[in-house]
């Protein structure tokens, strides 16, 4: 049974891999409409935090907000999602007066999020400092992960199959390595 009218998942999705499917079909099972809000959607939003500085560096951040969004639309129809189970929004989560203009109101929406880190506690404690109902859906440590994009784009770059790590529809559009090229 779906609860809230909105929910909210947050994340980098560089690329979207199934780690990150789990997370979002979890989350749209607890709401009417889930927004999904890109991390780092630009370069300027990548800012530095003690608590996981590799995130905000540009290696880590190769693909741009149009197509980590392509990846994650064409991954959400594949499941037979429409424009009305989902939007996907930019969320620069480290500007917050910035974040606000792109997120659903908190009155109205839950924020999912899950934990592997202290980057994930401080995001939990930033999201109900703005107002929103957290929903931490599980604690994980980094091991018991399904996939991970540090991983990912480690395959990507020395030629390991990565395949099997991806959906379908993320699989079909890095097959086209054009957009990797610096």
């Amino acid at each position: 049974m779906r609860g809230r009218q909105c929910g909210l998942v947050l994340g980098r999705f560089q690329p979207f891999h199934l780690g990150h499917l789990e997370y979002v079909e979890a989350a749209r099972s607890r709401c009417q409409r889930l927004f999904v809000g890109i991390t780092n959607p630009d370069p300027e939003s990548r800012v530095a935090t003690s608590a996981d500085p590799a995130r905000s560096t540009a290696e880590n951040n190769p693909f741009t907000f149009a197509q980590r969004r392509a990846m994650i639309e064409a991954s959400l129809w594949d499941l037979g999602w429409t424009d009305r189970d989902f939007a996907i929004v930019p969320a620069p989560i480290l500007q917050v007066d910035r974040l606000l203009h792109y997120l659903p109101p908190p009155s109205e929406t839950t924020a999912f999020l899950t934990v592997y880190d202290e980057w994930g506690e401080q995001k939990v404690q930033l999201m109900r400092s703005l107002g929103y109902a957290v929903d931490v859906m599980w604690r994980r440590d980094h091991a018991s992960r399904v996939a991970s994009g540090t991983q990912i784009r480690t395959m990507l770059a020395d030629g390991t199959d990565w395949h099997p790590l991806v959906p379908d529809a993320v699989a079909r559009q890095l097959a086209d390595r054009d957009h990797l090229a610096s």
